[in-house]
């Protein structure tokens, strides 16, 4: 930027690193059609309810333990892992630093989990267990969305959030912005350090939206620790 010959250099070097993607047809189908075969099955149901482990204020998480076939685990286990190396390396890039993360290190924590969200419902400020974590989006109504510009409640507000994933960080402090808002499209993908805070409104709109989390962890640290012993 210049301005009366002078010259202004904008530098934005603080803060978390997000990435923002799209999954394929194939994953897509592969999560959603497994999601709903969760929720039909009154077992799978039953033993996958995945609330107690998730700060979400949620009717329905589930896991997706013992329900992908074999051909369909692999195809997920290599697109998700694909996708958070191709975050650990654009990250580094921007970065300009080693994160002490190689691309062929990274490994899914399992379970991978789905979430329904319904009116009324919401996820708290939380963040992950790992190194990296993400969430894809396999069903969004445009109702929600649209709740922001027609609804009284959000339209009125100089924050319209309604169904929007916030992601926090760093302290309130003058001439910095210490979170940001996104609208989840369908397919996309958001990659994000686990520890990251973050949250998701409630939206009003009488219809559903379904997603799935995941997160990842540094191979030879993970092995590390299950193979210590005493103190530490």
């Amino acid at each position: 930027m210049s301005l009366i010959g002078r010259q202004f250099n904008l530098h934005q070097n603080f803060g978390p690193y997000i990435i923002r993607s799209t999954i394929s047809d194939e994953l897509h189908k592969i999560l959603l059609d497994t999601a709903n075969k969760i929720r039909k099955n009154k077992k799978l149901k039953k033993d996958n309810d995945y609330r107690k482990s998730l700060a979400g204020n949620l009717t329905e998480e589930y896991s997706y333990a013992n329900a992908f076939t074999s051909k369909e685990n692999k195809i997920v286990e290599e697109e998700l892992t694909w996708l958070a190396s191709q975050y650990t390396k654009f990250s580094k890039i921007a970065l300009k630093k080693d994160l002490g993360l190689e691309p062929n290190q990274i490994v899914i924590q399992k379970p991978v989990w789905v979430n329904f969200m319904k009116s009324g419902e919401w996820n708290p400020a939380h963040n992950h267990t790992g190194d990296i974590s993400c969430v894809t989006y396999l069903k969004v109504p445009k109702e929600i969305e649209e709740e922001n510009y027609t609804s009284e409640v959000s339209s009125k507000s100089n924050t319209p959030s309604a169904g929007k994933i916030e992601f926090q960080y760093g302290d309130h402090i003058g001439y910095c912005n210490t979170g940001v808002m996104m609208n989840p499209r369908e397919k996309d993908i958001y990659f994000f350090p686990a520890k990251l805070h973050h949250m998701v409104y409630p939206f009003k709109s009488k219809t559903e939206r379904i997603s799935v989390s995941v997160n990842f962890a540094d191979k030879l640290n993970a092995m590390r620790n299950l193979q210590a012993r005493g103190e530490r």
